[in-house]
């Protein structure tokens, strides 16, 4: 063999080796199967709730999900996250008041410590929630807290997985959060919460064995500013006796950098139309000039994968005819953002003013300056 071709080789078996690392720490997605039972209480949002709540609640969770293996760059900076789907069904503190929920969301796991028997994490989830028991002036006047049959479901957990034998089975236990809103949708709109212990089995099947991912690479970003632009509809009920829903109307400028890997940081404003207004004002409203309001916020963007985001604002008002008890109003937004076709976006957000929702808007935009390039 010559020594030209030795050098080959050995080239070759480098190459080999080299690839064989990064394929060793993070062989391949794998799924996931779970089984829990929830224990605990619902929260009352205002204490004149709390005679209604009669019992504490027992829910069930079933859900599904994928672990990530390193194979994006988003996933090194989430520490190899997992994407998934889950089924809650539960009481909620008065079978006769409140009835039962069923809801469907999708959540986004993120470990916090991972050893090869300890999984210490943290879920953040979003989706939709059936209500089976909701206000009726004749039949429910009780229920003052929800309004609508279909609400919006926000979920929060933290977690441990514990894997005692050799084969893949995991004992899982935490504590979880679940909101229940219909965003003004409909009225009444307090929402209910619910706080749980958990408990249940995780087991995982794959076609590959999983090991931990133990190489992470270095993750690149755009510090450049970006400007977007959005237009969002949402639609709001005053009241359960005026009966009568409002659109709204919404376009939201912002710009902002990224600041690490995980977030870009930034301010934008927000021009409103809401004619939800003019009939709080009654005798006050003198021009449809009274129903627009201008905010100015600070915006965060958590970057989860390439295209998935959430969006976070919080402003003020420099332009509201309308003052609610002639109060200084602070606004919140939150909900989550899917990129599309390069430049191009949709978002569901929730509007807030302190703990009450004003309502939930559905909006579509583009990045008129993109400078959100990432990778490897």
């Amino acid at each position: 063999m010559s020594y030209r071709m030795k050098r080959i080789i050995i080239a070759l078996l480098f190459t080999i080796s080299t690839i064989s690392l990064y394929t060793q720490s993070y062989n391949s997605n794998f799924n996931q199967f779970e089984v829990k039972t929830h224990y605990g209480f619902t929260i009352p949002h205002h204490s004149y709730m709390s005679y209604l709540l009669k019992s504490n609640i027992i829910i069930g969770e079933i859900n599904y999900s994928i672990k990530t293996d390193g194979t994006k760059s988003w996933q090194h900076t989430w520490r190899f996250p997992e994407l998934g789907i889950g089924y809650l069904m539960g009481g909620l503190g008065n079978i006769n008041v409140f009835g039962f929920s069923q809801s469907i969301f999708f959540f986004y796991g993120v470990p916090i410590v991972e050893t090869e028997r300890i999984l210490f994490k943290y879920r953040l989830g979003t989706g939709v929630a059936f209500i089976s028991e909701k206000f009726d002036r004749r039949a429910n006047y009780y229920n003052i807290a929800i309004g609508s049959y279909l609400n919006a479901h926000l979920h929060f957990s933290l977690l441990i997985d514990y894997k005692p034998f050799e084969i893949p089975l995991y004992f899982s236990a935490g504590f979880a959060f679940n909101h229940f809103s219909s965003g003004a949708i409909e009225t009444p709109n307090l929402g209910l919460n619910q706080i749980t212990t958990n408990f249940g089995l995780k087991y995982l099947y794959s076609a590959y064995n999983y090991s931990l991912p133990k190489r992470t690479i270095p993750y690149l970003y755009n510090k450049e500013l970006e400007l977007s632009c959005y237009y969002a509809a949402s639609f709001k009920e005053n009241s359960t006796y005026e009966n009568k829903k409002y659109f709204i109307n919404s376009v939201v400028f912002d710009i902002a950098s990224r600041v690490t890997t995980k977030r870009s940081l930034g301010a934008g404003i927000n021009i409103i139309a809401d004619p939800s207004i003019k009939p709080l004002m009654m005798t006050d409203y003198n021009g449809i000039h009274n129903i627009f309001r201008i905010g100015i916020h600070a915006v965060q963007e958590l970057y989860f994968t390439d295209d998935l985001s959430m969006i976070i604002h919080l402003g003020t008002y420099v332009f509201n005819y309308y003052k609610e008890n002639e109060k200084f109003l602070v606004y919140s937004k939150i909900g989550v953002r899917y990129s599309f076709a390069d430049r191009f976006f949709a978002n569901v957000l929730l509007k807030t003013h302190t703990t009450t929702a004003d309502y939930i808007e559905f909006g579509v935009g583009m990045r008129l300056i993109d400078n959100s390039s990432f990778g490897y």
